[in-house]
């Protein structure tokens, strides 16, 4: 064999050996990310109704940010990562200095994971209500609970997304949102005892009268009239 075979030999070797080493890499930081990933979730997934503790939605924060360092392109650790920031937003008693600028974060998050993952709803229907936290029933959150419909048609997530928009402004909501209002209402109704998290939602934004007098008109709606959770909320 030539000496000149033999350094392409070599050569071939030894990118062999470096692209075998980038691949273990790769995998290895994809594993890792995964772990935090899901210590992030149970970490959630152990708090339970209204206790939520501040230190464990940290620690979860802390797990979620690492896992999007090793893969920072990954959609479900950017989503996540900006449930938990919304999370601790609601639940802090000292809020920050600049809220709008802890709510842009949030919403940057979700921006960069609808991105690379333009056909999961839930992401829209957060981003649309990060959004209307910020500015209200705007074209731009009404474009993007459009887009939730579109990707996520027969999603409950859509449906009370939308919904909990329309009661959070209802005083200075534009006609095309009541529209929408209405038809979310009836095609959240039609998902059985899960529709029951709409009056969790209209408590928590302090608009159950609203809801119930929703209820109270229209033949769409007379199973609901007629249901166990409107005889227990809408007394």
């Amino acid at each position: 064999m030539s000496s000149t075979s033999k350094v392409f030999k070599y050569v071939n070797v030894l990118m062999l050996a470096l692209i075998t080493l980038a691949i273990c890499y790769t995998s290895l930081q994809s594993m890792r990310a995964n772990a935090w990933y899901f210590n992030a979730k149970n970490t959630l997934q152990e708090i339970t109704g209204n206790n939520i503790d501040i230190q464990q939605l940290n620690l979860a924060d802390d797990a979620i940010s690492l896992a999007s360092s090793l893969d920072p392109a990954h959609p479900h650790y950017l989503q996540l990562m900006a449930h938990v920031k919304l999370l601790k937003l609601a639940v802090s008693t000292n809020q920050p200095d600049d809220l709008a600028a802890s709510y842009q974060q949030i919403e940057q998050l979700l921006l960069k994971s609808v991105a690379l993952r333009e056909t999961w709803s839930e992401t829209w229907i957060a981003l649309a209500k990060v959004v209307s936290y910020q500015n209200g029933p705007t074209d731009r959150v009404y474009d993007y609970i459009q887009q939730a419909k579109l990707v996520g048609p027969y999603k409950i997530e859509v449906h009370l997304g939308a919904i909990e928009i329309a009661l959070m402004n209802w005083q200075q909501l534009p006609p095309k949102y009541k529209a929408l209002y209405v038809n979310e209402l009836k095609l959240a109704a039609k998902h059985g005892h899960k529709f029951s998290r709409a009056f969790d939602i209209a408590k928590q934004v302090d608009a159950l009268p609203i809801l119930c007098l929703s209820f109270k008109f229209g033949v769409h709606f007379e199973p609901v009239r007629n249901s166990w959770m409107f005889k227990k909320q809408c007394k």
